[in-house]
């Protein structure tokens, strides 16, 4: 067999993590060197092929498309080396398996049930990263996602797990006896709240039967936590998830003061990469995940 004429491995190394995170500094960390010699080793990389793999901005970095195929061939044959490392590592029980998850999803459902994960699979070395966006599976070592939007994302399986509709919601102490007597109009003059679209207040109102003429004074909040800490602490009426607000409607920290819902066509999607298998850590993730539901 003749002699690989390869570059020098720390070299390929080296623009492997700076590719997939496209950061010096990025790879620099993941590999526990300074970002000058990532830097030089790149350059090595480049000069030894004659040509630019990675295009340096002062705001960010992009691959050339020379950088872009030969990304991707070292991100497979990384892959294979790392498979090839567990399967003959000597504790070959220890499977990392990394999750994406929306940061609220994470909080409010998954972690008062994810012991029961771990407890059932202790040979799997389960990390969540927290992200509001699916994980960039070209360049993020993630092997799956739960992730919030329209499902309908590039290179992705999306499987729905958790209905996105929103209801609105507040404290049982903010509208205190006018339950009885309130209609869905007279929410137009309380405080209202939302986090996505302040379309969504309108569409509301109009599934509950109410035509507006102009959309009605809302306040953006562009996060899950405190959207639902306005709502506990009595601030106004938010409108927010009706799945994730299940366990505060039925111990009564917060009330649903009309039984509506609208779907904005964005829910919670289990989420994985379309071009390559689960991991067999991933497929027990997916399938508890699925007995949970």
């Amino acid at each position: 067999m003749p002699n690989r004429r390869l570059p020098p491995f720390a070299a390929l190394r080296a623009f492997e993590a700076v590719a997939r995170t496209l950061s010096f500094t990025g790879a620099a960390r993941e590999l526990g060197v300074t970002q000058a010699a990532v830097s030089r080793q790149v350059r090595v990389l480049e000069q030894e092929l004659g040509i630019r793999l990675v295009e340096r901005h002062a705001a960010h970095n992009t691959l050339s498309l020379a950088g872009e195929t030969l990304s991707a061939a070292l991100r497979d044959g990384m892959d294979r080396m790392e498979a090839g490392v567990r399967a003959v590592s000597s504790q070959p029980g220890q499977r990392v398996l990394t999750v994406s998850v929306a940061p609220f999803f994470s909080a409010n459902w998954l972690t008062p049930r994810i012991m029961r994960f771990i407890e059932a699979n202790p040979e799997i070395d389960l990390r969540l990263h927290h992200s509001y966006q699916p994980p960039d599976y070209r360049r993020d070592q993630i092997d799956l996602g739960i992730n919030w939007g329209h499902g309908n994302w590039p290179g992705v399986e999306a499987e729905k797990v958790l209905d996105g509709s929103l209801t609105p919601i507040c404290s049982p102490d903010f509208l205190k006896d006018d339950t009885k007597t309130l209609k869905p109009d007279s929410l137009i003059q309380q405080p209202l709240f939302y986090e996505f679209r302040q379309k969504d207040w309108t569409d509301w109102f109009q599934a509950a039967g109410i035509t507006l003429s102009e959309a009605p004074a809302a306040t953006r909040i562009n996060d899950s936590n405190a959207l639902r800490r306005i709502a506990l602490e009595g601030h106004g009426i938010t409108l927010f998830f009706r799945s994730l607000a299940e366990d505060d409607l039925k111990i009564g920290r917060v009330i649903q003061p009309f039984n509506v819902n609208i779907d904005t066509g964005d829910h919670y999607f289990l989420n994985f990469p379309s071009d390559r298998e689960l991991s067999a850590g991933g497929k027990r993730f997916r399938r508890w995940l699925r007995s949970e539901l």
